[in-house]
């Protein structure tokens, strides 16, 4: 695992934790291009990304719960398949959102930040 992955995850969920818990509350697109930004910067997008693995995965996003037992790796390749679904279909990250995905991927992902520095 990269180190800039666990050193960047607790701050970026310190950054958007309200942002992505308001729930049915509007969140300026900005913002969330920011996030994707972000992501990006910290390196919880993946470069080598199939579309193949998402389609195996993408139960996950059915239910926040199911994300609580996720791997590193397939919160990466979530929040991947997200950001590229997101330029082909503006309101994606917005929906995942608002139903909660996204914000329990950031604490799965801060979890992993957690274990890692102890």
């Amino acid at each position: 695992m990269k180190l800039s992955v666990s050193n960047h995850t607790s701050n970026l969920y310190a950054k958007y934790v309200n942002v992505l818990a308001c729930g049915d509350k509007p969140v300026s697109v900005f913002k969330l291009q920011e996030f994707t930004q972000d992501l990006a910067e910290c390196q919880l997008l993946l470069n080598d990304f199939k579309w193949d693995d998402w389609y195996q995965n993408s139960h996950l996003v059915d239910s926040p719960e199911y994300i609580a037992d996720a791997s590193l790796h397939e919160c990466q390749l979530l929040l991947t398949a997200m950001t590229r679904l997101e330029r082909f279909s503006p309101g994606v990250m917005d929906n995942m959102r608002r139903q909660g995905v996204l914000i329990a991927i950031l604490e799965r992902c801060n979890n992993f930040s957690v274990k890692l520095a102890c």
